[in-house]
């Protein structure tokens, strides 16, 4: 009989970080599944190189890098990566390289996309290294990626002011963003960049694909910042009916958010995400 693979998930980047380690405004996570490995985003800059070599992570050894979405903060430290690791396959969703802009009516427009040495990157490699997921798909037995998260609730967004273009004609639905996920002994253990789909959307096609209805723990931003009132308490409401083992949130939560996670759902789910935090996730299948 074959022995299951056991997961652990390492945060490499996040807005804080262990002593040591570079903190940075993005996100990077290293998912260690058997004799597998993969990263989810790079975060920005040189903090992926400086972490993982401080947490005795071997890039070059990574099979697969997926992006979560295709801003700046989740993609930027690409360079650094492809520097290290020669044979990986590059995953992304349909759209990730375009222009993106965030808008906020008080301030000028901001880019916030790839950049376009990133972009190029990208665009450039072999096609034996791109892959473009357009569909939830398998990547490893019992791990899966969410391709587009269809859009059900009524009451959550993107999280932001987000548009195509600078003067603001064309919104951003943010369609490329996707999240992986781990079908573990004790349940699904999700793993976010941002969330910008919905924490609820993810959540929920993520069990209606894997047709695995337990939560073990959801990692990663869940972009709750800008929300209102009524998503933050439908979300709360959901995530306490999910009755997870472990909440992480990370990067773009919201300081308040997580606070607040913690009072209504307990402090002994609800753990505040950080560079050099890990994770045992379990063993699949």
């Amino acid at each position: 009989m074959k022995k299951k693979d056991y997961v652990e998930i390492s945060l490499v980047v996040d807005n804080e970080a262990n002593p040591g380690l570079m903190a940075e405004h993005g996100f990077a996570a290293w998912a260690a599944i058997g004799d597998d490995r993969l990263l989810f985003d790079t975060s920005q800059t040189a903090a992926l190189a400086h972490n993982a070599s401080q947490l005795g992570i071997d890039l070059s050894c990574a099979d697969l890098l997926v992006l979560s979405h295709g801003h700046y903060d989740h993609t930027g430290g690409l360079p650094t990566f492809l520097e290290s690791n020669e044979h990986a396959t590059v995953c992304f969703g349909r759209g990730a390289t375009q222009r993106r802009f965030s808008c906020h009516p008080d301030q000028p427009p901001r880019s916030i996309g790839m950049d376009d040495t990133v972009s190029s990157l990208i665009q450039n490699l072999a096609s034996s290294r791109r892959k473009e997921i357009t569909d939830w798909c398998y990547l490893y037995p019992h791990v899966g990626a969410t391709g587009p998260v269809p859009r059900t609730t009524p009451f959550e967004d993107t999280g932001g002011p987000f548009f195509l273009d600078a003067g603001k004609r064309q919104v951003d639905l943010i369609d490329d963003d996707l999240s992986l996920w781990f079908e573990t002994d004790a349940g699904l253990v999700i793993l976010c960049g941002c969330s910008h789909a919905g924490v609820i959307n993810t959540v929920q096609y993520v069990r209606d694909v894997s047709g695995v209805e337990r939560v073990h723990g959801i990692i990663g931003g869940f972009h709750l910042l800008q929300a209102s009132e009524e998503r933050l308490r439908e979300t709360i409401g959901f995530l306490d009916r999910c009755r997870p083992d472990f909440l992480i949130p990370c990067h773009c939560t919201g300081e308040q958010v997580v606070e607040r996670l913690k009072s209504e759902l307990g402090k002994d789910v609800v753990r505040k995400g950080f560079a050099g935090m890990k994770i045992q996730a379990g063993t699949l299948g």
